[in-house]
């Protein structure tokens, strides 16, 4: 895919940087250019992720992907005995990289996260060469999306995560829709399917890539029909190697609460903690975007954007990391526009961005994040099982399935689908009423199937606001644990459940 695009990069309108008439050794200098052009992106990728090849956890989330990860590599599937409410492709990229390293550890997907984003940064650079004729607007528009990427608090930044590891296949959607070839749009639907099986806003990317393919190149109809078929032949095929009607509800139709307007909690300091940090880190990207303008040929990349900042703001629940979805239009729009400023402008944006990067970077090798040590409830969760048990974790704490290597019991990821808790919402009883639909049956119907040897109860630790939610608030749940169980202990505050009989 990079190789094409570092083929296809031939100019549409030449700036004061454009490539020079062919002369004798110059396919010889430019073969040489690219290949210094992709370590270095690559290299840059992997530069700005090097402290998550050093740090714990920075979101639980990556937790929760290692958790259903390592289940699958032991015959688990998804959405039957493994399930959260997310798409497929992070805990199955996170499977592969389980099997292929004999290990569960995440630093190989931090690795990955780097080099997929030297290379989201290469698709987009190349693209903004190929507009301009300049080079110059190709070093910016990567350049940006480098270190923009990284430009936000180390719990977004430098996370494996769904929204980080969507952003390779939503940047080839951006500048394949818009190539005006069949296969082009062919690239563009297979991308974007990847996308929305990575990160499930991204379907919000099917009108811009719909306007991209319109508005470049001729047959357009058929090239519309490509692109959308392509999509969904995507998005359908994965979905068949799991029960098709549970991924499509716990990856799509079982989203609504999500999108609730009015029930998240502090709206607006909730959307200022996030929106200056972000303004303040690229405002480089957003000041030569706007220099750049709207031009009619470029309107699918405004969407791009719009659709972008649509799926940051929706829910009203403004997490750093959903900006992800606008970074990659905003930064090729950003390089556009880069040619036009003089030199000494230039040094001073490198500033700009540099400055809030090396600030957050730096910050990253000092983040505790999610990095509590569990030790304690670990050896207990190692003396009382065996290899192969299942434990259950009443509570949002994913990571002690992934440290302690055992599959969840009840199947979902985190209690969280049956209490209704969902972050950045006001915490408390109230939220049964926001339960995921089919939830309690299925962590039911899992626990009585295949009893789980352990459950723990972190209600009472009162750990991420799981004080809230005691067992008692879920009588089916309270009558099924003091039925078959009874405490061993307390350990962390934690109350450990033990199978009665095993």
């Amino acid at each position: 895919m990079v190789t094409e695009y570092v083929a296809a990069a031939e100019p549409e309108a030449h700036g004061s940087d454009a490539a020079p008439a062919a002369v004798p050794g110059a396919e010889a200098r430019r073969s040489r250019r690219g290949v210094v052009v992709v370590l270095v992106a690559l290299g840059a990728g992997l530069l700005v992720h090097l402290p998550g090849w050093f740090r714990p956890l920075f979101d639980s989330d990556e937790a929760a992907i290692a958790t259903l990860g390592a289940g699958i590599t032991r015959g688990g599937t998804l959405y039957r005995d493994l399930i959260d409410r997310k798409p497929p492709l992070a805990p199955l990229l996170y499977a592969v990289s389980f099997l292929v390293t004999g290990s569960h550890s995440i630093v190989t997907l931090r690795v990955i996260l780097g080099l997929e984003i030297g290379i989201a940064a290469l698709v987009i650079g190349y693209e903004a060469v190929r507009i301009t004729g300049s080079r110059t607007s190709g070093w910016w528009a990567g350049g940006l999306l480098v270190l923009g990427a990284v430009a936000f608090r180390p719990v977004a930044g430098q996370a494996a995560n769904y929204s980080q590891l969507a952003l390779l296949p939503g940047c080839v959607a951006i500048v394949a829709s818009r190539r005006g070839t069949r296969r082009a749009a062919l690239v563009g639907g297979l991308a974007l399917g990847l996308a929305v099986l990575t990160r499930q806003t991204w379907l919000l990317g099917l009108a811009p890539a719909i306007l991209g393919v319109w508005s470049h190149g001729g047959r357009r109809i058929e090239r519309l029909a490509i692109l959308v078929a392509t999509m969904a032949l995507t998005i359908g095929a994965v979905g068949m190697f799991m029960p098709f009607s549970a991924f499509w509800h716990w990856t799509f139709s079982g989203n609504s609460d999500l999108l609730a307007v009015g029930q998240s909690q502090r709206v607006g300091q909730r959307l200022m903690a996030s929106l200056v940090p972000f303004a303040i880190a690229h405002v480089v990207a957003i000041g030569l975007a706007l220099r750049r303008g709207v031009r009619r040929s470029e309107l699918d990349l405004w969407l791009w954007l719009a659709v972008g900042i649509v799926a940051f703001a929706i829910g009203f629940r403004f997490f750093d990391h959903y900006w992800f979805q606008a970074l990659g239009p905003l930064c090729l729009l950003a390089g556009l526009a880069a040619p036009s400023v003089r030199t000494s402008l230039r040094w001073l944006m490198i500033v700009l961005v540099v400055v809030p990067t090396a600030f957050w970077w730096s910050k990253a090798w000092s983040a505790h994040g999610f990095s509590k040590d569990w030790s304690p409830v670990l050896t207990v969760i190692a003396s009382e099982t065996r290899p192969g048990d299942r434990i259950t974790v009443w509570g949002a704490i994913p990571e002690l399935y992934w440290r302690s290597d055992r599959d969840p019991g009840g199947a979902l990821v985190t209690s969280d689908f049956v209490v209704g808790r969902t972050a950045g919402r006001t915490d408390g009883p109230q939220r049964l009423a926001d339960a995921e639909p089919g939830a309690l049956a299925a962590f039911l119907a899992s626990l009585r199937a295949d009893p789980p040897v352990l459950f723990l109860d972190t209600s009472t630790a009162k750990f991420r606001s799981y004080g809230h939610y005691p067992l008692r608030l879920v009588p089916a749940v309270d009558h099924f644990v003091r039925a078959h169980y009874e405490v061993i202990g307390t350990t962390q505050g934690i109350t450990i459940w033990h199978l009665r009989d095993r």
